[in-house]
Parts: structure tokens; sequence; C-alpha cells
């Protein structure tokens, strides 16, 4: 398992992608100084600008240089030309009038994983907890407080996304019930951190 210093890294560059603002001007460095810093994450503005500098070598992101202080954001639209799996059409199309994108996904897109769906019981730290609350995994959702951190319950898709998000959660989140998945996630985590013991 990745050591707790970068585990607070990765939570830190995380948190500060997600606070960008999706269009110009952006958001400075001193903006978002103050926004990890309620986010309990606290580091100086030298540290984020040089987050920012290596973010943006691995994502799309774009700093506004037209007035100082400089805003961060997202990258407005992808450079389609460069994909080799695009085709330029001979006439314009348009799209379905008819299509609604919830309906497609659950109906008639192929599941990924199992169709079925569980109830969710884990163990999430503060931070994780913040997070759900802003993007909850279901409408059915629910934390309640614990003395140390919050119980999560969710009903969810069994699918591999799933088993991927909350491996990718580190010991930020513990997986109570099911029993089946809680013992997959444990082996899982068993045989990766075996792998640093050489």
């Amino acid at each position: 398992m990745p050591s707790a210093t970068t585990r607070a890294t990765l939570s830190r560059q995380w948190e500060l992608l997600r606070q960008l603002p999706s269009r110009s001007p952006g958001v400075t460095s001193a903006q978002l100084v103050m926004r990890l810093k309620d986010a309990g994450f606290p580091i100086s503005k030298r540290s984020i600008e040089r987050d920012l500098n290596e973010l943006s070598l691995i994502f799309p992101l774009e700093r506004n240089d037209k007035s100082i202080p400089y805003g961060w954001h997202w990258s407005t639209a992808f450079a389609a030309h460069r994909s080799p799996l695009l085709e330029m059409l001979g006439s314009s199309s348009e799209g379905l009038r008819e299509f609604e994108l919830s309906s497609c996904l659950q109906h008639e897109l192929p599941p990924f994983g199992h169709p079925e769906k569980i109830e969710l019981i884990a163990w999430v730290n503060e931070h994780l907890a913040r997070l759900l609350r802003e993007t909850p995994l279901s409408a059915d959702m629910r934390l309640m407080a614990l003395e140390q951190g919050h119980q999560l319950t969710a009903t969810v898709s069994n699918s591999w996304q799933l088993r991927w998000w909350l491996l990718s959660q580190g010991d930020g989140l513990i997986v109570e019930q099911p029993v089946a998945l809680r013992e997959h996630i444990a082996l899982t985590l068993i045989s990766a951190a075996a792998q640093y013991q050489a």
C-alpha cells in the first residue's frame, strides 16, 4: 500500500482538481489555498502552484494568463482532430429527437459486471463523508455519524466499477456488508500489500 505521505498528497491533489472551475477566468492559487484549507488540507501557495503545474502535464488544465493573478480552470474542449478513431462525415448529422441518457443507461446499454443491486454498508472517514454528501452514491444513500467517521449505507450496482471505486479509497473506507464483497476487497488489498513486502 502507498505510504501515508503519498496518500495524503493524492488526496490533496484530488481535492485540488475538484476545486477547479470548468471555464475561464478560473480560480487563483490564493483562492485555492483557502479552499483546500477549508477542506482540511493546509498548504502553501507555492505548493499549490507546483501541484497545478505537475497536474497540468496529466490533466487538461489551463492557466488564464490574461491578467494577474492567473486563474486555473479545466480546458473547455478536446481537440477532436487528434483522435484516430474519429471520421469526418460527408454531410451534417442530426441527433435523436427522443433520446434520454438516463433511460438508455438503465435499459438499453448492456450493464458492466453484475446487474443486481446490493445494499452497501461501510465505514468511511470524515473526508470521504464530506465528498459523498456532495456526490451521493445513490438516491437512498445515508451517512450516520459515529464517534469516529460515518457509517455509509447505499443501494448500488454490484459491478467492477463499484469494486474499483472501493479499492481506490484506501484506508478511508472499510466495507462491512455484504460479506462476500468485504472478503473480496480484503483479499485484493492483502495481495496488493504482499507485493510490497519483497
